[in-house]
C-alpha cells in the first residue's frame, strides 16, 4: 500500500484540473484513479471522431434511467465518459460558461464566493481563447477554445433568421451578455480535441509527482474512525488499496454519490435497505439530480450538404489522415454549428432555452457506392430547457460496487417544465420556417406538420424527449442540513474527504456544463491548497 498526499477518484473534467493544480506544489504526491482506460485512441483526439466514440461501450458508462412516469414511462439514455478525460473526452466539445445570473443566484442561495464576479477570473485562468482578449476572456490558460468554422450556408441562414424573428445576433455568448444567436464555441485547437486530460492531466504527469492509474474500479473508501484515510479499488481483477492524507471524489453526478453510499455515507434508510451499515447519515447524497431536457425537429434539406460528400468513405479516410498528420481539414474541426440562448416567454428575465442547429442528420454516417447509401440530407433543430424545476435522484440498486445505480430524473413533473419545452418546440419550428431558411429547408420530417395543437406537441415531447447529458447536483454544496459538502468541498461529518465535480453544483447553469465543471475544479484547487481566491472581477 502506497501513501500519497492526495488521491483523486476520477480523471474527468474536475479531476484532471485538480491533478494539475495540486501538482503545482512539487512536494505533493497525487494519485489519480480512473475506472476507464487510457485516452490514447486516435478517435478521441480528432474532433470529428466524436461520432464514433460517443456511444462506444469501451468509453461510456451508458446509463439508462428508471422508467420516467411523465414521459410515457420511457427509460432515458445517460452517456457518461468512462475513459481518461471523462465526459470531456467524448462530448461535443461545446464551451458555455452559463449566464452571469446563474452564479449570482448561487451566492444568493448562501454560497459566498460564487458570484459571477468571483468565478469570472477562474474561467479566464482556465482558457486560451482564440479571439481578442478582453475583460471576459482568458488568453494564457491550458484549455484551447475556438469558434466553429463551418461556412455552410445553413448557418448563415440561422443568423439571418434571428432579427427576422425578433432576436439578436451575439458575437460572444461567453462575454458581456449571453442572449442571442451565435456560433458555438468549442474546446478544440490545432485540429485536436482539448479534453480536460489533454489540457490539464497529461502536462501534470510530466512533472513526475502525479501518477495516473487506469481501469481502477473503486469499491469503497477506507476509514479510521470518522476520517477517510484511503481507497480500495479493483484493477485487472486484483483488489488494491492506497492511502492518502486526503481523498477527493471527482467521479461525476452519477458515480460520486455511488462511491459515497457504497462507503456508508448517505441516506440512512436507503443504505440499510440495500444491506449497507450507515456510517455517516447524509440525507442529501444522491438527491437533487437535475439535467437539461431536450427535444428535436428534423427537416428535409433542399440544397446538398457538404457533410454528405465528406462522409463518403474514401473522402473521409483522406480527411482523417489529414487531420491526424496535419491537424487540418474537415475531420479536424468540431462537427457542430449554431446555438442560441432565448426566453421561452416574455416574463422570463434571462434566457431559459438553448437552441441548436445542425446542418446534417444526427444519424449521418459513412457511406460508399455499392456498400451503403448516404443518409438523406436534413437540417436538425434541437432545443433544451436550461433551468428545469424537476428533481430526481441517484440511488443504489445493491451493495455490489459493480451494480449500476438507479437513475430517476422525474422529468417534466411540473407544468412550468412542460410549458418551456412546448415553447422550445414552437420557436424551433418558427426558425425553420422563416424566410431566411426558405431556400434550404423543405418538408418537416420529424415530427411532421400534422403535430400542431398543444396537446399534440406535448404528446410528441413525451414520446421523444431526451437530454443533452448535463447531470448535476447529487452532492450539493451548501450550508443547510441537506447539503452534502461545505464551502470548502468537505463532506459533512467526515474528515479527509472532499467531493469536487458537477455533483456539488446546487443547480443547473444556463448551457453546456463542461466549462463550469472545470471552473469548479480550478476554484477548488485554490481552496484545497489553502490559497487566497483570485480577486473578484466586476466586468461590466
Amino acid at each position: 500500500m502506497q501513501d500519497y498526499d492526495y488521491i483523486i477518484i476520477g480523471a474527468g473534467s474536475a479531476g484532471c484540473v485538480l491533478a494539475n493544480r495540486l501538482g503545482e506544489d512539487r512536494g505533493k504526491s497525487i494519485l489519480v484513479l480512473e475506472a476507464g482506460g487510457a485516452d490514447n485512441n486516435w478517435l478521441l483526439r480528432i474532433p470529428v471522431g466524436v461520432a464514433k466514440v460517443w456511444n462506444a461501450p469501451r468509453f461510456n458508462w451508458a446509463y439508462q434511467s428508471e422508467p420516467e412516469p411523465h414521459v410515457d414511462n420511457r427509460s432515458i439514455y445517460h452517456p457518461r465518459g468512462k475513459v481518461v478525460g471523462g465526459s470531456s473526452s467524448i462530448n461535443m466539445m461545446a464551451y458555455v460558461r452559463g449566464h452571469r445570473r446563474d452564479f449570482d443566484r448561487w451566492r444568493q442561495l448562501g454560497l459566498p464566493g460564487w458570484s459571477y464576479a468571483d468565478v469570472l477570473p477562474y474561467f479566464k485562468r482556465a482558457e486560451s481563447w482564440e479571439g481578442e482578449g478582453d475583460a471576459y476572456r482568458g488568453k494564457g490558460g491550458p484549455l484551447r477554445v475556438v469558434k466553429g468554422r463551418s461556412q455552410d450556408p445553413v448557418f448563415k441562414a440561422y443568423l439571418e433568421a434571428a432579427p427576422e424573428l425578433g432576436y439578436r445576433v451575439n458575437d460572444d455568448y461567453n462575454g458581456a451578455d449571453q442572449e442571442g444567436f451565435a456560433r458555438v464555441q468549442f474546446t478544440a485547437g490545432g485540429g485536436r480535441r482539448f479534453s480536460a486530460a489533454r489540457a490539464y492531466l497529461h502536462p501534470a504527469e510530466d512533472r513526475g509527482n502525479v501518477s495516473l492509474e487506469t481501469n481502477c474500479h473503486v469499491t469503497r473508501l477506507l476509514f479510521e474512525g470518522t476520517r477517510v484515510v484511503g481507497v480500495e479499488y479493483r484493477q485487472y481483477g486484483n483488489i488494491r488499496q492506497a492511502r492518502a492524507k486526503e481523498v477527493i471524489v471527482s467521479s461525476g453526478a452519477i458515480n460520486s454519490p455511488q462511491i459515497l453510499m457504497l462507503s456508508g455515507i448517505g441516506p440512512a434508510d436507503h443504505l440499510a435497505s440495500v444491506g449497507i451499515t450507515p456510517r455517516v447519515a447524509l440525507a442529501g447524497v444522491g438527491q437533487n439530480l437535475q439535467d437539461h431536457t431536450a427535444i428535436r425537429l428534423a427537416f428535409a434539406r433542399l440544397t446538398p450538404s457538404t457533410i454528405t460528400s465528406e462522409l463518403r468513405l474514401d473522402q473521409l479516410t483522406m480527411s482523417m489522415l489529414r487531420a491526424v498528420f496535419l491537424g487540418t481539414g474537415f475531420a479536424a474541426d468540431p462537427p457542430g454549428g449554431m446555438t442560441a440562448f432565448v426566453k421561452s416567454a416574455p416574463e422570463q428575465d434571462i434566457p431559459d432555452l438553448q437552441l441548436f442547429c445542425s446542418n446534417a442528420s444526427l444519424f449521418a454516417r459513412e457511406w460508399f457506392p455499392g456498400w451503403r447509401k448516404p443518409t438523406p440530407d436534413t437540417v436538425t433543430m434541437r432545443a433544451c430547457h436550461l433551468r428545469p424545476e424537476s428533481r430526481g435522484s441517484v440511488t443504489l440498486a445493491s451493495s455490489d460496487p459493480d451494480a449500476k445505480v438507479r437513475v430517476f430524473n422525474n422529468f417534466l413533473s411540473t407544468d412550468a417544465d412542460r410549458r418551456a419545452l412546448r415553447a422550445a418546440f414552437k420557436i424551433s419550428r418558427d426558425i425553420a420556417t422563416s424566410k431566411a431558411f426558405k431556400p434550404f429547408i423543405g418538408a418537416e420530417i420529424m415530427p411532421g406538420v400534422h403535430v400542431r395543437s398543444d396537446a399534440e406537441i406535448d404528446a410528441y415531447i413525451r414520446q421523444t424527449m431526451d437530454t443533452v447529458y448535463h447531470p448535476v447536483g447529487t452532492c450539493r454544496m451548501g450550508t443547510d442540513e441537506r447539503a452534502v459538502v461545505d464551502m470548502d468541498f468537505r463532506v459533512r461529518g467526515v474528515d479527509g474527504l472532499r467531493v469536487v465535480d458537477a455533483s456539488v453544483m446546487p443547480d443547473l447553469t444556463g448551457g453546456n456544463i463542461n466549462a463550469v465543471v472545470m471552473m469548479v475544479g480550478e476554484k477548488a484547487a485554490d481552496v484545497i491548497r489553502g490559497r487566497a481566491p483570485l480577486a473578484a472581477e466586476e466586468a461590466a
